[in-house]
């Protein structure tokens, strides 16, 4: 979990990666639309393709740790596997880095490391239980889904 969410899946769908692609192409959205949520049955926004795809599960607000699903599709003779790993968008991971960074200035300045580093890693658990976590779930649930 720390400092980095990273997870790993595995799925085995008896669909061809043609097929995968094209289902979830319909739930996916090239582009995030401007100042608004992407109507429908849009789950995700990214690219898709026959072999890989790169996705962000759609949500209402930003979310720093709103997790980024980059999946491989290998074809098998009884169907596809997709192989997924979540983590955090590398722009997020930048963020991050630049919060931690910054606190450890001010703890620096102030003199009270234990105090802020201990409040830095309370705030990131926290963020990943409540941001990323959940959402994370939830992706892979509608992946699994769209596999079946």
């Amino acid at each position: 979990m720390f400092p980095v969410p990273y997870r790993k899946t595995r799925i085995v769908s008896f669909h061809s990666p043609e097929v995968l692609a094209e289902r979830l192409g319909l739930h996916t959205s090239r582009r995030w639309p401007w100042f608004r949520l992407p109507g429908g049955q849009v789950y995700f926004v990214g690219s898709v393709s026959p072999n890989a795809f790169r996705l962000l599960p759609t949500s209402r607000g930003r979310n720093t740790y709103q997790p980024w699903l980059l999946g491989r599709m290998t074809p098998r003779p009884d169907g596809t596997e997709i192989r997924i790993v979540q983590t955090l968008h590398p722009i997020g991971i930048v963020i991050i880095l630049g919060v931690l960074i910054l606190g450890l200035v001010f703890a620096r300045r102030l003199g009270n490391y234990r105090d802020i580093l201990a409040g830095l890693f309370v705030f990131h658990c926290l963020l990943y239980f409540i941001g990323y976590w959940p959402q994370a779930r939830h992706a892979l649930a509608r992946i699994r889904q769209l596999a079946a």
